[in-house]
């Protein structure tokens, strides 16, 4: 059964208009990544959209496959088109996602039982999660590139999807759950299902930014005293569990 992919179409057509408007000066502007220019941005969603589609061309053939070569390849290919022009970061972004569409199309029921991982030697990870990465990857970088388009603007359905992954992955060093108050949903972080800690209040939209290590001072309450300490989610380091995930 072909896969439903209208709300990742959805979410890729609103951030190809994004970069669209976007000239070389504004390109060339700081991210809300810290060290990444918008271009970097960019270049990792082309690259991003590019190496899951070649995780799925070889996953329908029967081969085993990596995202990335390693992370220093792939940090190296993304500083490369980084540098490159305005249309050719907007043309690797069109062709990427439909790169990534026609790869998940094509992909039959067997296939998406398959694993991958993302550099060789590292976790394997379920090949029927990569639409939800991959929407991901563009919801949570286009509210990154810090134009006219924030994390308040993402859709409710992403939301709920982001704190059902965010709050699993989350290590905090201790226990706490959040609330979002607009969704009328609370999300247990940590801990054993015993001692759910203090209580985070606030938007969905809010929370998720700040578990994905965007900062949430100011947006969020808690019962608790201050927010609590976060840890890593997914690749990020436990001493940099404050920065957030590129």
């Amino acid at each position: 059964m072909p896969i439903d992919l209208s709300d990742l179409d959805a979410s890729s057509t609103a951030l190809i208009r994004t970069v669209d408007a976007l000239g070389a000066e504004e390109l060339a502007a700081p991210s809300l990544l810290p060290g990444w220019s918008r271009a970097h941005v960019v270049a990792h969603l082309a690259l991003n959209g590019e190496a899951l589609a070649g995780v799925m061309d070889a996953v329908l053939r029967g081969d085993a496959v990596a995202m990335y070569e390693s992370n220093e390849q792939r940090d190296r290919d993304i500083e490369e088109l980084a540098g490159a022009g305005q249309a050719e970061l907007l043309d690797r972004m069109l062709s990427a996602t439909t790169q990534f569409s026609d790869a998940a199309l094509a992909m039959d029921d067997d296939a998406w039982d398959g694993w991958f991982c993302r550099t060789p030697g590292t976790e394997q990870v379920p090949v029927a999660t990569v639409p939800q990465m991959r929407r991901r990857e563009v919801e949570i970088h286009h509210a990154d590139l810090g134009t006219v388009y924030g994390h308040v603007d993402w859709p409710q359905d992403f939301v709920i999807e982001l704190l059902d992954v965010v709050t699993v992955d989350q290590a905090p060093s201790g226990p706490f759950t959040v609330r979002a108050e607009d969704l009328g949903r609370s999300w247990a972080v940590g801990g054993d299902g015993g001692d759910r800690g203090p209580t985070v209040t606030g938007t969905g939209a809010d929370l998720g930014w700040w578990l994905t290590g965007r900062g949430g001072d100011g947006a969020l309450s808690t019962d608790g005293g201050g927010l609590p300490t976060l840890g890593p989610w997914r690749r990020a380091s436990a001493t940099a569990a404050r920065t957030p995930e590129r």
